[in-house]
């Protein structure tokens, strides 16, 4: 529950502290007093947009601050664990700046928080109720958020989101497998063509650069072993060199080894070993791999096909090895299309009779539940002064499944004994709407988990004893939630637990809105001025006795 607000400096509240306890309270006051500032007030502590024109005219910015009380809200406190926010004693402040530029700060139990962070908790904390939420009633969607939340279908109402995204999925899959078998049917003799080509072709990686290698090298290889045999012969010929070297290493050792002065013979002897390498490398040369005329017309045949289907195709050898790969997957994809989508529609069939099973027991518990809605809305409205109403839920059932299932319900109404009953969205007035909306949460008042109702002027458009039973139905959910009411209704101002005035005054050439808590004998006067006079005895007597009640 909301304890306290502090409001500084928003619009014409210079400085308002206001503490609450559990029950109904209302906030009263004459028209234009400022009783809408405590509700943006509190909007604002729920994540509403911030606008510099609701910081007091001279200050630099406005400071809103709400203290609640989160006891036996589980999703809040797992929400501030989420965020690694402390909190103790089941305590939590948030606080709110406006600064005159329009810029704004949020803090969660000071620790630093966007306006989507407040908005995800505010939803957690406060239900707002004004004439935009009676508007919202004439929503045939909103109509069955209102009946699943009363019928507990939350998880029914999951299971087939995710079915039917799951069911939405196959579905598109199956789709793209048609629409791309029949491109590819529609181009298949060329991509056959194009596949036969580049197959019959044979190309294999690296096959161009071989092919070129053995031109080059054939090229040159019958002037490489012309070249070596001759200088084979220049060395180990009858009269080579070789054989001369030989015949001077041996005369040069027979010479060393009588005369001491001769010349050394080991320089000859290297000689002629440098030149024994040197025919052992040129033997070598001269057998190089030799390519027959065939082969090497073959390889200027490969390298001239290869030349003719990069022009052709605009790749190089690489990319015509994958064009050949990517038309064959094509072509065979064409040929398990067929069986691709039977097995895809398969799935999807199996999953269409999941959710229509789903769907079917998502109706039924639908239907049922809104049978004693229904029931428990029409009885409600009854004790809120609209004796013969007839209110029912009606059912159109949808031409094809949806994430929500497989019909939309929509409120129907005779507000008064003879009508015929029309669409809630037609025929009730804006009071009725009231009553219908107050209906509503007083028969949902256990199911509803959000903690604050605020109504904004929700009894408008009624008076006398219809407002009375209005209050009524305000106390009725106080003993639920902690309900804060703006009113101009004395009957319904009469019944609230506690209750705040809300003045407007002039000071020094300003104008500053108040908000008080009212005591006993202050309520009596507050009850008096809404009745239309505060200075008669015999009004002051009827007040006293209306909170007495």
């Amino acid at each position: 529950m909301l304890k306290h607000i502090s409001i500084k400096n928003l619009a014409l509240i210079a400085n308002a502290e206001i503490s609450f306890s559990d029950g109904f309270w209302a906030i009263t006051g004459e028209t234009g007093a400022g009783k809408s500032v405590f509700l943006s007030a509190l909007k604002l502590l729920c994540g509403a947009k911030a606008a510099a024109g609701q910081v007091r005219n001279g200050e630099e910015k406005a400071v809103i601050i709400g203290n609640f009380e989160i006891k036996n809200l589980t999703d809040a406190k797992e929400f501030l664990e989420s965020r690694e926010i402390d909190f103790e004693d089941n305590e939590l402040e948030i606080q709110r700046e406006i600064l005159s530029n329009g810029k704004s700060k949020a803090r969660i139990n000071g620790v630093m928080a966007s306006q989507g962070d407040l908005q995800e908790l505010g939803e957690m904390l406060v239900q707002l109720h004004g004439q935009s939420e009676q508007t919202l009633l004439k929503d045939v969607k909103a109509q069955q958020k209102l009946i699943d939340a009363y019928c507990g279908n939350e998880e029914l109402l999951q299971k087939c989101r995710e079915l039917f995204e799951e069911w939405s999925t196959v579905n598109k899959k199956i789709e793209e497998c048609k629409q791309n078998a029949e491109a590819i049917a529609q181009q298949k003799e060329f991509l056959e063509f194009q596949l036969n080509e580049l197959k019959n072709a044979n190309l294999r990686l690296n096959e161009e650069e071989e092919c070129e290698r053995i031109v080059q090298e054939s090229a040159g290889g019958e002037f490489k072993r012309k070249m070596a045999n001759e200088c084979l012969e220049l060395l180990i010929g009858e009269t080579g060199v070789l054989k001369l070297i030989g015949e001077l290493v041996s005369r040069l050792q027979k010479l060393e080894s009588k005369c001491s002065d001769a010349p050394k013979s080991e320089t000859a002897a290297d000689t002629e070993d440098y030149f024994n390498n040197l025919v052992l490398e040129l033997k070598k040369l001269g057998k190089q791999e030799v390519y027959s005329p065939e082969q090497i017309e073959k390889a200027n045949a490969r390298i001239a096909l290869i030349q003719k289907l990069k022009r052709k195709y605009k790749a190089d050898l690489n990319s015509l090895i994958e064009l050949r790969e990517k038309r064959k997957q094509e072509l065979e994809s064409l040929e398990n299309s067929d069986s691709d989508i039977e097995e895809l529609q398969k799935k999807a069939n199996k999953i269409r009779l999941e959710l229509e099973k789903v769907s079917a027991e998502l109706s039924k518990k639908r239907r049922a539940g809104a049978k004693k809605l229904d029931s428990e809305v029409e009885n409600t409205l009854h004790i809120l002064s609209m004796p013969t109403a007839v209110f029912s839920t009606r059912w159109t059932s949808a031409e094809n499944l949806t994430a929500g299932g497989a019909e939309q319900g929509e409120f129907w109404i005779a507000p008064n004994k003879g009508e015929g009953e029309k669409p809630l969205k037609q025929s009730a007035s804006g009071g009725e709407l009231s009553r219908v909306l107050l209906s509503f949460k007083r028969v949902i008042a256990e199911r509803d988990k959000v903690p604050i109702l605020v109504f904004d002027e929700v009894d408008s458009g009624i008076s006398g004893e219809v407002a009375h039973k209005v209050g009524e139905c305000l106390q009725e959910l106080g003993k639920y939630h902690q309900v804060l009411t703006i009113t101009h209704l004395h009957q319904v101002a009469a019944l609230a637990n506690g209750q705040f005035c809300v003045k407007k005054i002039e000071d020094k050439n300003r104008t500053y809105t108040t908000v008080e808590p009212l005591g006993k004998e202050e309520r009596v006067s507050e009850i008096a001025r809404m009745l239309g006079d505060n200075k008669s005895p015999t009004v002051l007597a009827h007040a006293a006795e209306l909170l007495s009640i």
